[in-house]
C-alpha cells in the first residue's frame, strides 16, 4: 500500500466494528466526516470497483461518495413482526407482532471474480433474517425480495445481538453465499449455524433465492449447547474460513475461539474441519479478525477477550494475536490427516482430532494417501472434523476497554494493525517482523461537532468518518516525530516540519525502520533551482540551518529556519549550482552534529563521551557536560564520588541469588570501573555487564561467599580512582522459614486457597510487587509471615510438596505434603426450587465434596430492568450478569448443605452452578433439570384490618396465618415460625394458609415488647406478622351441677365403650385368622399369576419375533392416504365422498361443475367460509353429526390449499375460545360439539399421518397382533364377545371353561399343489372362529382386504379319501335346550388333534353325510332364530330377563356376591396386562418420548392455545393442560388407539377391541400435568408443504356438491347472514352464492 493512506472510521457510542483503509487519491485534511442522525450504524461496505461507501444501519441504508457525500439511501424498516411467528405477518395470526426495528446483518456485493458487482445484499433481523438485494446506484430501489419466504430462505438470526457472517463465492460460474449464524432461541428451530445459499433462484430444484435447499450445512445435534457466535467469514485460496467462538463440548466445556475450513467447491460440507485458537495469558473470545498480511505472508489478526468465567460474555481485557494462515492450514491438514489415516489418534495413541456436533461419524483408518487422493473430502470420508490441538499464538498488543474492530495495512513491508476499542478510540499498531508491537499510538477521531451522550441513546449523532491515518502534522518537533517510528511519517527538513512523504516537497523514500544512521537522501533537480532536500532520521540534538549552511545550539537559525533533530547519528545536506544552462556543478557536504549537554547527566557520563567530540564536564555555577572550547571557568579532572540513591529489594536469603538493582550517579565510566567493587553488607557483589547503565543503574546479582550467619549492612561501591560511596538503606540477609500449608488437600481441577505460614517471607520481594514464585502455584498475596496462593491444575492425584523459591534459596515444607485428590462429583441436589429470597436448603450429595474447602452455590443473574433493555430490538449494549454466591455448610464427603443464593425479583437467571474451587458444576446437568427461581410468598399480618394490634389467642388452638404463593417453592418441614422465645408448630402449609401451633403458655416477647410477635422463617425470608395475646381467663362459666352431670354422664359412655371394646377385640381376633387365611391365598395367587406371565410371555415373543421378521417392510398392510382419511373423516360411513362420482345427467355436468368452481371459489373466502359455519351451527335442525359431516367435507374441499384450512380453523378455534373464556374453559375440546373441532380433528389426522407412518405405526400394528394373539389363545365367547384373555374387566369370560388346544391341517391349495398348513385352533372355538383363524394363518402379512371372507367360505373335515363333512355353526345337530340354541364348535362334532380340514368356496360345497339341508352359515345372533324365539349361546348364556320377583332379589345378590368374592378369574386381567406390558410401552414412547422431535403440527398447535390462554388471561396452568389433552391425546391418539383399522388393513373383532378401549383410557389417564416442553413455532408451512402431494387424491367435486345440499337447505338463512354483513356486501359475497345456486341446480335468484 502507499505511504498515505486514509481511513473509514464507523463511530457510535461504543466502538462499532468496521475499519476500512481506503486509496490515498482519497485523502483529506482535516478529516471528511458525514453525520447520519438518528441510525445507529451497524455495517460499512466499500466497493474497490467505484470507491463507493455503503452504510448498513437500523432500519436505513446509506450510499456514499468516495468524499462522503450522500448518494442515495433507502430504508429496511421498521416492519411488523415478531421473532416468535413466520412471515408473511398477518396480525390476526400473529397477536403479539409489533413495530420493529432491522437491524442490519449482512452487507455483501455480489459480484464475479473479474467482473464489476452485480448488486447488494442486504439480510436484517425482522421477518426470520431474510435478505434482499438492491441496487448499487439507487440503494432505494429492490432488485428482488420474496413476499412469502419458505423456511429455507431464514438466513440472518432474528435477534439484534445474535452474530451473523457471510462471503460470497463463485463455484462452477454460480455465486453462492455462506453464511455462519448463531444460536437465537425464538423463531423456527432447526437452521445450522452454516449453510451455503444461492444468490439466484434454481428452476431444476424449485429453490428461491437465498435457499440452502439442495445444498450443504453444518448439522449440529444440540445447537444451543454450543452456542456458536461468529465473528468473521473471508475467503482465501480454494477455502472459505470462519472465525468463531463456541463452547468445547468436547473438552471441559469452556468457550472458545475457533477457525473452520471448508473447500469453496464443496457443496456437501464434506471438507469441514477446524482448530481451536490459543491466545496466550486465557483470551479466549474472538470479537473481531481480519486477514491481512505480514513479511508478505497471509496472516490471520484476530483481537480476542478475556471472558467470564466459563460463559461466553467478554471482559473488558482484550489482546490481539496474530496467526500465519500457513501454520493455521498445517494445523487443519493435520487435524484431517489422522481423522482420515489413523482413526483420530497421534503415535502415542491420545486422540488428537474427532468428530464433533453430535454428528453419528467417527474418525476412520483409510490409507495414507486418502487425504491426497480427496483434499476435500468426499462420501466415504469422516466429518465434521474438530482438532484437539490449539493453534498457539502470545498477545501482540493487550488494551482495556475491548477492542471491537481490527483492520492492516502494509507500508514499505513495515505491518501496521488498526483497532478499535468499545470506547470509539482507534489504535495504530506497528508490529516488528516476529509479530511483537514496535510502537502504538492513539488517532483521534472526534471533532468538536460530534458530541456523543451515552445515557441518551435516541438523540445521538452517529458518523462516519474519512480521516488521515498518518497525522504527521500533531509533531511540532524532530525528536518527538521520530521517536513515534510511524511508517507513513518522516522529518521533511527543508520545512521543518513532520510530514507523510508526499506532502513533503519530492519527498525521498527511505521508510523509517530501513533507513541507516549515516545514509545520504537523494535530491530532486528542477532547472535553475537550488534545492536541499533530506529527510533527517537521527539521534543527535543538534540544530542545522539549511539555509544559512550553519550548525548551531541555539534555538534558532539567522533566516529563522531550523531542522530541530534529536539525538540523531548524521544529516546529509545535498545542494546543485546551476551555473549555466549547459553545465551543473555539484557540491556535496557532510555535517556531524553532537551536543554534548544530552544525556550527560553527571561527571562519569560526559567522561565517558568518546574523545574525539570534546566533552568536558564543565564546574561553574550549573556544572554540566559541554564541548571543551565552550567551558569558561575551567574542567574537572576527577569526578565527585559515587552516589548511591535507592537500592532494592534491601532483604534477601542466605543463598543470594537475587538480584539487586543500585541507582545514583557517578557510578563510573564503564563497567570495569565497578566490577570489583561492589559488596553489600560487607558481602562482594558480582555486577551484571548486561545490566549495567554508565554511571546511573546496574543489577547485581547477591552471593554469599563469606558467612552464613544472617547480617545486615549498606551497599558500598568503589570506583577506580575516586572515593567510596555508601548507601543510607541497610541491606539485611535473612533466612526464610515455612511451618505449616492450610489446607493440605485440594481437587485435581486446582484452584484451592493454599495459605503457606513461615517467617521472613518477604526476603527477596521488591516494594512494588506483592508476589513470589512457587513451583506449580499461582502466588497472589504475600506477608512477612504468610503466603497466599491458587493451586493449579494436576494431570495424576498424589501427595505433592510445597517449594518457594528466594533467589538461589530453596524452601521446601517437607512435614507436611499436599495432596491433590480427585474431583469432586454431585451425583444429586435437591430441591430443585427456590424463593427468590433465597435461602432454601439444597440438599447435596455426591463424592469427594470434603476436597474442596469452601464450596459455594452460584447464580448469575439479569435485573429486571436490564433484561427489559436486552429485549429491546434496537439496542446493542451488552450487561454484565451479576454474580450471588453462598457458602455450602455440613460439607462431608457424600453429603453438603447449599442455601439457595438470594436474586432480585423478577430477574432472569442466566445460571445456575456448584463452585467448588476450579470444578464448576452447572445445575441442569445434575438432573437434567433447571433450577428454578419463583416469586416471593406472601404472607398477611393476623390482625389485617389494624396492623399492629395484637391479636386474642386462646390456649390449645392453632394460628391461621393467611397468604399467597406460600408452597411454589417451600414445603411444611421447611418452615419454621417463631412466636416470642418459642416455637410455633407449623401443623399445615397449602398454598394460601399456614397453621401453627403455639405453646400452652405465652412464650416471653424477644424485644422491650410485652407480647410475643409471631415471626415466620422461610429459608432467607422473614416476615413479622405481628403480636399476639394469650387469653388466660380460667374463670369457669359452667355451673357446679352442670359439672357433676356432665361428670356422670361421662361415667356412663365410658362403661359402654369398655363393653364396646370388648365385643371388638373378638370379633378381631377371628377376623385376623380369616386375614390369615386369605393372605397365604393370596400369596399362592400372586406366584401363579407371575409364573403364568413369564410363560405367557415367552409364547408371546416367539410369536412376535415371526412377525417382527415381516414388519418393517410390506408386512404392515399400511391403509394408502386416501383409505385412511375416508376412515377417519367419515368414520362408519359407507360409500363416504371420497369414493364416489359426481352422479349426473351430461347435460347438467358441465353447468353444475362451472357452479361447483364458483362455490370452491367462495369457500376460499375466509369471510364466507366463517359466516357459512356460524350460520349453520346457529340452526337447530343442524344436528351434532351434520356438523361432524359439513366438517370433512369441507376438510375435503379445502384438502390442497391446508395453509388457508389452518388459518380458518385458527379464527374458528378463537371464536370458541371466546365463548368458554365466559362460561367453564376447562370443557373446550371435551367433545366434539361444533363444526371446527371435528376440523380440528381432521387437521390432525392429516398432520400427523406421515408420523403415525414413519414413528408410531411399527409399534402400534404389533400392539394389535400382540392382542390378537393373546385373545385368540383362550377361548371367546362368539354371542358376548366376552373372553378368557382381556383387559376390560367387563369383557372378562369369568366362567371357568374347559378347552383345549387343537392343531388342524389345512389343506391350502398353491397354484397345481396342495400344501398342508398346521394351524393351532381351540375345541371350544366356533366353526366361523376357526376359518377366521385358518385365514389369519395362511394370509399372515397380507391386507385383511386382500382376503376371502370367511362367509364365502365353507369348513370341511375330510376323514380317508370318501369322508369329507362341512361343518357350520348351525345346521340340524344344533343342541336346543328350552329355548336355548347353542352355537356347533369343533368340540360339537369330535373334531379330533391333527384332523385335516380344507376352505372350499361355498358354491362348490357339498352335502356331507346326514345333512339335507343346503348349508348355509349363520351369524351369533341371528334374527330368524330371534323370531322363531330361540336365543343363541356359545360358552356361557347371557344374563336372564332383570324382572326378579322382590323376594328373590336379596338372594341373587348373595350369590353374586359369592360369585365375585374369590374374583379368582381376575387374574386373568392381571396375566394379560403382564404379558402385553412391553408392546404398549413401546406404542406410548413412541407417541410420547423426547428421543426424536415433536411433530411440527403439535408445536405449533400448542403454541396456538399458550397464545390464546395469554390473550384471555388464563393463568391456570391445569386449563391450558386440559386442552392441549383435549385436541392431541383424546381427539387423535385415543381415536388411533381404539381404531386400528384407520390405520392399516385389518380387522378389529369386539374382544380386541374391548382391549385397545382400556389401553386407549390408559393413555388419556398418563398424560399428567407434566407436559412435554415444546419450542415455539408459529406456522405448520412445512408439514402442510409436505402433504401437498395427498390432495390430489381427494375428490372435490363430490365434497362441494355434498356441501351444496347444506347450503341448499338453509339457503335462505345463509343469505340473510351474508346480506347483515358490511365486509360480505362490499364482496357481494351474497350475489356470487346466488350465482352459485342459479347454475348447480337452476334455483330460481334475484339475479
Amino acid at each position: 500500500m502507499p505511504a498515505p493512506a486514509s481511513l473509514l472510521l464507523l463511530l457510535a457510542i461504543l466502538w462499532w466494528p468496521l475499519v476500512l483503509p481506503l486509496a490515498p487519491g482519497h485523502l483529506q485534511s482535516p478529516p471528511t466526516f458525514i453525520t447520519l442522525n438518528g441510525s445507529h450504524l451497524n455495517h460499512l461496505l466499500l466497493d474497490t470497483h467505484s470507491s463507493h461507501i455503503y452504510v448498513g444501519a437500523v432500519n436505513v441504508l446509506y450510499h456514499l461518495s468516495p468524499d462522503l457525500q450522500l448518494l442515495s439511501w433507502g430504508k429496511t424498516g421498521p416492519k411488523l413482526d415478531s421473532p416468535d411467528c413466520l412471515p408473511p405477518i398477518d396480525p390476526t395470526d400473529c397477536t403479539q407482532a409489533e413495530t420493529t426495528d432491522n437491524t442490519n446483518k449482512l452487507l455483501l456485493l455480489e459480484e464475479i471474480k473479474g467482473g464489476d458487482p452485480l448488486s447488494l445484499i442486504v439480510c436484517g433481523t425482522v421477518l426470520q433474517g431474510i435478505c434482499e438485494k438492491r441496487s448499487l446506484e439507487n440503494v432505494s430501489q429492490v432488485l428482488y425480495k420474496t413476499d412469502n419466504p419458505v423456511d429455507t430462505q431464514y438466513v440472518a438470526a432474528n435477534n439484534p445481538r445474535v452474530s451473523t457472517v457471510g462471503v460470497v463465492v463463485e463455484q462452477k460460474g454460480v455465486l453462492l453465499m455462506l453464511v455462519g449464524r448463531g444460536y437465537t432461541s425464538k423463531g423456527p428451530g432447526g437452521i445450522p449455524p452454516i449453510t451455503m445459499r444461492r444468490l439466484t433462484p434454481v428452476a431444476r430444484y424449485s429453490a428461491p433465492a437465498f435457499s440452502h435447499e439442495e445444498l450443504g450445512k453444518l448439522v449440529v445435534g444440540s445447537y444451543s449447547e454450543y452456542n456458536n457466535h461468529f465473528v468473521k467469514a473471508f475467503h482465501h485460496n480454494n477455502y472459505v474460513y470462519f472465525v468463531f467462538s463456541r463452547r468445547d463440548m468436547w473438552g471441559k466445556r469452556e468457550y472458545r475461539t475457533y477457525v473452520s475450513r471448508l473447500c469453496v467447491g464443496d457443496p456437501n460440507f464434506y471438507s469441514y474441519v477446524e482448530v481451536p485458537l490459543s491466545c496466550g495469558g486465557g483470551y479466549n473470545l474472538a470479537q473481531a479478525a481480519v486477514l491481512g498480511y505480514h513479511r508478505e505472508q497471509p496472516t490471520l489478526f484476530v483481537a480476542m477477550a478475556m471472558g467470564q468465567a466459563s460463559t461466553p460474555t467478554p471482559t473488558d481485557r482484550t489482546a490481539l494475536c496474530v496467526y500465519k494462515v500457513e501454520e493455521l492450514d498445517k494445523a487443519l491438514h493435520g487435524a484431517q490427516l489422522l481423522c482420515y489415516t489413523q482413526e483420530g489418534k497421534d503415535a502415542n495413541n491420545k486422540e488428537k482430532a474427532y468428530i464433533e456436533y453430535e454428528v453419528s461419524s467417527s474418525c476412520l483408518k483409510l490409507p495414507q494417501d486418502s487425504l491426497n487422493e480427496y483434499p476435500c473430502g468426499g462420501e466415504h470420508t469422516p466429518s465434521p472434523i474438530a482438532s484437539a490441538i490449539a493453534l498457539e499464538a502470545t498477545p501482540a498488543f493487550t488494551w482495556t476497554p475491548p477492542i471491537t474492530a481490527v483492520t492492516t495495512a502494509t507500508e514499505v513491508g513495515h505491518t501496521i494493525v488498526l483497532l478499535g476499542d468499545k470506547n470509539g478510540r482507534l489504535h495504530k499498531v506497528f508490529l516488528h517482523a516476529n509479530g511483537t508491537v514496535a510502537s502504538s499510538c492513539i488517532l483521534s477521531v472526534s471533532n468538536s461537532r460530534t458530541v456523543l451522550r451515552a445515557s441518551d441513546l435516541c438523540v445521538c449523532v452517529f458518523q462516519v468518518t474519512k480521516l488521515h491515518v498518518a497525522q504527521c502534522e500533531k509533531h511540532l518537533d524532530c525528536h518527538t516525530c521520530l521517536s513515534n517510528r510511524d511508517p507513513y511519517c518522516g522529518w521533511c527538513s527543508l520545512e521543518g516540519r513532520y510530514l507523510s512523504s508526499p506532502d513533503c516537497c519530492y519527498t525521498p523514500t527511505p521508510a523509517l525502520s530501513t533507513l541507516p544512521s549515516h545514509q545520504a537522501a537523494p535530491l530532486v533537480l528542477h532547472k535553475h533551482l537550488i534545492i536541499w532536500k533530506s529527510f533527517t532520521y537521527s539521534m543527535w540534538p543538534c540544530h542545522w540551518c539549511v539555509k544559512d549552511e550553519l550548525c548551531t545550539h541555539d534555538k534558532s537559525c539567522p533566516r529563522q529556519h531550523v531542522i530541530y533533530n534529536s539525538r540523531v547519528s548524521l544529516v546529509t545536506v545535498l545542494y546543485l549550482l546551476v551555473v549555466s544552462s549547459l553545465r551543473l556543478i555539484c557540491v556535496c557536504v557532510t555535517v556531524q552534529l553532537y551536543d554534548c549537554s544530552v544525556g550527560q547527566s553527571d561527571c562519569s557520563q560526559c567522561r565517558a563521551v568518546a574523545g574525539n567530540y570534546g566533552c568536558v564536564w564543565c564546574a561553574d555555577e550549573t556544572p554540566g557536560c559541554v564541548y571543551n572550547q565552550s567551558c569558561t571557568s575551567g574542567t574537572m579532572d576527577t569526578c565527585p564520588p559515587p552516589l548511591i540513591t535507592e537500592v532494592e529489594p534491601l532483604t534477601g536469603p542466605l543463598e543470594g541469588g537475587i538480584l539487586l538493582t543500585i541507582q545514583g550517579s557517578n557510578l563510573g565510566q564503564s563497567f570495569q570501573d565497578i566490577q570489583a567493587g561492589v559488596t553489600v553488607a560487607g558481602v562482594t557483589c558480582r555486577p551484571l555487564p548486561e545490566a549495567y547503565r554508565i554511571s546511573t543503574r546496574y543489577n547485581s546479582s547477591v552471593k554469599i561467599t563469606a558467612s552464613a550467619n544472617a547480617t545486615a549492612g549498606p551497599v558500598v561501591i568503589t570506583v577506580r580512582g575516586s572515593e567510596k560511596g555508601e548507601s543510607q538503606q541497610t541491606f539485611s540477609y535473612q533466612n526464610p522459614q515455612l511451618s505449616r500449608i492450610v489446607p493440605e488437600k485440594g481437587p485435581l481441577a486446582g484452584g484451592t486457597m493454599l495459605t503457606l505460614h513461615g517467617s521472613q517471607l518477604l526476603t527477596g520481594q521488591r516494594t512494588e510487587q506483592s508476589s513470589d514464585q512457587i513451583a506449580g502455584l499461582q502466588t497472589f498475596l504475600v506477608s512477612d509471615t504468610r503466603l497466599i496462593c491458587r493451586t493449579s491444575h494436576s494431570n495424576q492425584t498424589g501427595r505433592v510438596p510445597v517449594k518457594v523459591v528466594f533467589g538461589k534459596a530453596e524452601r521446601i515444607l517437607d512435614s507436611v505434603l499436599f495432596s491433590y485428590m480427585e474431583d469432586p462429583v454431585i451425583t444429586d441436589a435437591t430441591p430443585t426450587e427456590s424463593f427468590y429470597g433465597g435461602g432454601r436448603l439444597i440438599y447435596v450429595t455426591g463424592q469427594n465434596l470434603n476436597v474442596v474447602q469452601q464450596p459455594k452455590m452460584s447464580v448469575s443473574n439479569e435485573p429486571r430492568e436490564r433484561s427489559e433493555v436486552r429485549r429491546r430490538r434496537y439496542t446493542h449494549v451488552s450487561v454484565r450478569s451479576p454474580l450471588i454466591q453462598e457458602l455450602c455448610t455440613n460439607v462431608t464427603s457424600e453429603r453438603m448443605i447449599c442455601k439457595s443464593p438470594m436474586v432480585e425479583p423478577k430477574s432472569r437467571i442466566v445460571r445456575v452452578w456448584f463452585e467448588m474451587d476450579n470444578v464448576h458444576i452447572d445445575f441442569h446437568t445434575i438432573k437434567n433439570k433447571l433450577f428454578t427461581y419463583h416469586p416471593n410468598p406472601d404472607l398477611f399480618q393476623l390482625n389485617s384490618e389494624s396492623r399492629g394490634t395484637p391479636i386474642r389467642f386462646k390456649p390449645g388452638g392453632v394460628l391461621a396465618v393467611e397468604g399467597k404463593g406460600l408452597t411454589l417453592a417451600m414445603n411444611r418441614d421447611e418452615v419454621v415460625a417463631q412466636l416470642g422465645d418459642k416455637e410455633c408448630v407449623i401443623k399445615t402449609l397449602d398454598n394460601t394458609h399456614l397453621y401453627c401451633e403455639p405453646p400452652e403458655e405465652q412464650p416471653l416477647a424477644l424485644d422491650d415488647s410485652d407480647l410475643p410477635k409471631l415471626k415466620v422463617l422461610m429459608g432467607s425470608l422473614a416476615f413479622d406478622l405481628g403480636p399476639v395475646q394469650y387469653d388466660n381467663d380460667l374463670h369457669s362459666l359452667v355451673p357446679l351441677a352442670a359439672q357433676i352431670g356432665l361428670a356422670a354422664g361421662a361415667a356412663v359412655v365410658v362403661l359402654i365403650v369398655l363393653v364396646i371394646i370388648l365385643m371388638y377385640r373378638r370379633k378381631s381376633k377371628q377376623a385376623l385368622r380369616d386375614y390369615k387365611k386369605v393372605l397365604v391365598q393370596l400369596e399362592t395367587l400372586e406366584i401363579n399369576v407371575g409364573d403364568q406371565c413369564r410363560k405367557e410371555f415367552t409364547d408371546l415373543m416367539t410369536e412376535m419375533m415371526d412377525l417382527s421378521s415381516d414388519v418393517g417392510g410390506p408386512g404392515i398392510p399400511f391403509l394408502d392416504y386416501r383409505t385412511y382419511a375416508e376412515r377417519v373423516f367419515f368414520p362408519g360411513q359407507k360409500g363416504a365422498p371420497l369414493s364416489q362420482n359426481l352422479d349426473l345427467p351430461d347435460s347438467r355436468r358441465q353447468t353444475v361443475e362451472q357452479g361447483l368452481g364458483q362455490l370452491n371459489n367462495l369457500l376460499n373466502n375466509r369471510l364466507f367460509l366463517i359466516r357459512f359455519i356460524h350460520t349453520l351451527e346457529v340452526q337447530q335442525s343442524f344436528s351434532q353429526r351434520d356438523r361432524g359431516y359439513v366438517a370433512s367435507l369441507l376438510t375435503m374441499a379445502l384438502h390442497d390449499k391446508l395453509e388457508y384450512f389452518t388459518d380458518v380453523m385458527k379464527t374458528l378455534l378463537g371464536d370458541l375460545v371466546q365463548q368458554y373464556v365466559t362460561k367453564n374453559p376447562k370443557l373446550m375440546l371435551r367433545r366434539t360439539e361444533t363444526v371446527v373441532e371435528k376440523m380440528l380433528t381432521n387437521w390432525m389426522s392429516i398432520c400427523l399421518y406421515s408420523f403415525l407412518k414413519e414413528v408410531a405405526g411399527e409399534p402400534l400394528y404389533k400392539l394389535y397382533r400382540a392382542i390378537k394373539y393373546q385373545v385368540d389363545k383362550g377361548p371367546v365367547d362368539a354371542v358376548t364377545g366376552k373372553a378368557k384373555r382381556t383387559l376390560n374387566d367387563s369383557h372378562l369370560l369369568r366362567e371357568d371353561i374347559e378347552y383345549c388346544s387343537v392343531t388342524l391341517t389345512v389343506l391350502v391349495k398353491s397354484g397345481v399343489e396342495v400344501q398342508p398348513c398346521p394351524v393351532k385352533v381351540l375345541d371350544t372355538d366356533t366353526i366361523t372362529q376357526v376359518k377366521d383363524k385358518i385365514l389369519d394363518q395362511i394370509y399372515k402379512g397380507a391386507a385383511f382386504s386382500q382376503r376371502p371372507a370367511a362367509d364365502s367360505l365353507d369348513l370341511e373335515w375330510r376323514s380317508g379319501q370318501a369322508g369329507h363333512l362341512t361343518l357350520s355353526d348351525d345346521d340340524v345337530t344344533a343342541i336346543i335346550q328350552g329355548r336355548w340354541k347353542r352355537i356347533n364348535t369343533l368340540q360339537h362334532y369330535k373334531v379330533p388333534d391333527g384332523a385335516t380340514v380344507a376352505l372350499i368356496p361355498r358354491s362348490q360345497s357339498s352335502l356331507g353325510v346326514n345333512q339335507f339341508y343346503q348349508t348355509g352359515e349363520k351369524t351369533p345372533m341371528l334374527e330368524g332364530e330371534e323370531e322363531e324365539g330361540l336365543r343363541l349361546w356359545h360358552l356361557v348364556k347371557p344374563s336372564e330377563d332383570p324382572e326378579i320377583p322382590k323376594h328373590r332379589k336379596s338372594s341373587m345378590r348373595e350369590r353374586e356376591r359369592a360369585k365375585a368374592i374369590p374374583e379368582i378369574y381376575l387374574t386373568r386381567l392381571l396375566s394379560m396386562k403382564g404379558t402385553l406390558q412391553k408392546f404398549v410401552d413401546d406404542v406410548f414412547v413412541a407417541i410420547l418420548s423426547t428421543k426424536w422431535p415433536p411433530p411440527i403440527a403439535v408445536r405449533f398447535f400448542f403454541d396456538f392455545l399458550d397464545d390464546m390462554a395469554e390473550k384471555h388471561g388464563i393463568d391456570d396452568p391445569e386449563t391450558v393442560h386440559i386442552w392441549k389433552t383435549n385436541s392431541l391425546p383424546l381427539r387423535f391418539w385415543v381415536n388411533i388407539l381404539k381404531n386400528p383399522q384407520f390405520v392399516f388393513d385389518v380387522q378389529v373383532t369386539d374382544s380386541v377391541d374391548a382391549v385397545l378401549s382400556v389401553i386407549a383410557q390408559t393413555f388419556i389417564d398418563s398424560c399428567t400435568t407434566s407436559e412435554h416442553k415444546v419450542g415455539r413455532v408459529s406456522t405448520a408451512i412445512n408439514l402442510l408443504t409436505s402433504l401437498a402431494s395427498f390432495a390430489s387424491e381427494m375428490n372435490n367435486l363430490v365434497a362441494l356438491h355434498e356441501l351444496y345440499k347444506y347450503i341448499n337447505k338453509y339457503y335462505d338463512q345463509i343469505i340473510m347472514s351474508l346480506e347483515e354483513d358490511a365486509a360480505g356486501q362490499k364482496m357481494q359475497l351474497a350475489y356470487r352464492l346466488q350465482q352459485v345456486a342459479a347454475l348447480v341446480e337452476n334455483k330460481v335468484t334475484d339475479l
